[in-house]
């Protein structure tokens, strides 16, 4: 590691979307909580999860993620 930074996870994952229920091969993923969501409905509900196209909020835990 280094410098006392956690190792948290990836941000890009393969699963099940939370919001589709669909088995997709690239979603993202809150590196807090773990939520997960596909590349479509985040572009389907742009102004759900991201104000600004670079960042998004998880809706489970409010944790801001870099896109």
């Amino acid at each position: 590691m280094g410098r006392g930074r956690q190792r948290r996870g990836k941000k890009v994952v393969s699963g099940r979307c939370e919001v589709c229920g669909e088995e997709k091969p690239f979603c993202w993923r809150c590196r807090q909580c773990g939520y997960l969501i596909c590349q479509e409905c985040m572009m389907t509900f742009p102004r759900r999860f991201s104000c600004n196209s670079i960042t998004w909020v998880c809706p489970n835990c409010l944790n801001w993620e870099v896109l």
